[in-house]
């Protein structure tokens, strides 16, 4: 079972965007027309400023994954897209649209109260994952090329 945020946690939420943080809450029904478009305006709202919160949310975001001892496989996908993150920061990529939809995706596993809060038994983290896989389709070609670029291993599972 995943744990709930701790006020660090929450207190670095707090240099998210509001905009994005109310969007990355949304959950009433009607307000989405498809998660793909929740997605794609989503991603619009990652800016330098969101980017940033969650560079300072690091340490939270990888415990939460760690966490996730009953889904290996989403595990290894927000693994996979934790790092292209962090490394499309570092190297210029950051600004692509790989790189904020992964950052959306990021986020929106981080945040826990979402469309299905994650604290809700079995179902949970299903919308999580949900964004997570759309983020991995849509983006497969530029993640693996990144992957291979660092002489890394793509599984073919992702």
């Amino acid at each position: 079972m995943l744990r709930t945020s701790t006020r660090s946690e929450r207190n670095h939420f707090a240099s998210v965007p509001t905009v994005l943080d109310r969007y990355l809450s949304t959950n009433a029904p009607g307000d989405i027309a498809s998660v793909a478009a929740y997605i794609d305006h989503g991603a619009t709202l990652v800016d330098a400023t969101a980017v940033h919160a969650l560079q300072g949310l690091r340490l939270p975001l990888h415990a939460k994954i760690a966490q996730l001892e009953e889904s290996a496989h989403l595990r290894r996908r927000l693994e996979l897209l934790a790092t292209f993150f962090e490394e499309a920061s570092r190297d210029g990529s950051a600004g692509t649209p790989a790189h904020r939809e992964a950052a959306f995706a990021l986020l929106y596993f981080l945040k826990g109260y979402d469309r299905i809060p994650d604290t809700v038994p079995e179902v949970g983290l299903l919308d999580d994952a949900l964004i997570v896989q759309i983020v991995l389709q849509r983006h497969a070609t530029t993640l693996r090329v990144h992957w291979l670029q660092r002489r890394r291993v793509w599984s073919s599972e992702l």
